[in-house]
């Protein structure tokens, strides 16, 4: 498919298909994703928005899923002219249609665990979107790589995910968390 955020899934629809009402976010409907893993689509293209802002030269994500965000981010690069994306994912499926989904984009979709991966130059932005009870380590396992004013996303941490109070207790980071439907908070490495 030509739009970028599509998936092997139907047209992206209301989050609410997924995720309940909550005081956190009580209106998930105005939210889209296309399935319940994949990032939803508008915080997709705030990750895309932060690659476009920062000009990082290169990028890490982890948890490609089906390519959605790495695809975003890879045009955000393209756009920039400058800078590369590395996408960690494990499932086969998933990096084979990835790799094709960014074919032609400065986009590495590598195979292979998070933890077991080394990053290839500094990290000036880094998106945690793998299983939760990897996102903290990886950061950790990144940490090295991550110079002071890098930015790095964490997804999933609304109170209903049960992993975004791990995100609140890192030392040497000044994090926001904005009250999407499935949580993501942004965090300034001082």
């Amino acid at each position: 498919m030509n739009d970028p955020f599509h998936g092997p899934w139907p047209h992206p629809g209301p989050e609410s298909r997924w995720t309940r009402p909550s005081d956190f976010c009580p209106h998930p409907q105005w939210w889209t994703a296309s399935d319940a893993y994949s990032t939803e689509v508008e915080v997709t293209e705030l990750v895309a928005a932060f690659v476009r802002a920062l000009q990082p030269e290169y990028v890490v994500e982890t948890g490609t899923c089906w390519g959605q965000t790495a695809e975003a981010v890879g045009r955000a690069l393209a756009t920039n002219g400058h800078g590369h994306l590395d996408s960690l994912e494990i499932d086969p499926v998933k990096v084979a249609h990835s790799r094709t989904r960014c074919d032609g984009l400065p986009v590495t979709v590598v195979a292979r665990p998070s933890l077991e991966f080394t990053p290839a130059a500094p990290i000036g932005f880094a998106w945690f979107d793998s299983l939760l009870e990897l996102r903290v380590p990886e950061f950790e396992r990144y940490r090295p790589w991550l110079a002071a004013g890098a930015i790095v996303g964490f997804h999933d941490t609304a109170p209903h995910m049960g992993y975004g109070h791990q995100v609140d207790g890192i030392a040497g980071v000044r994090p926001i968390r904005l009250r999407t439907p499935r949580g993501v908070t942004f965090c300034e490495v001082l």
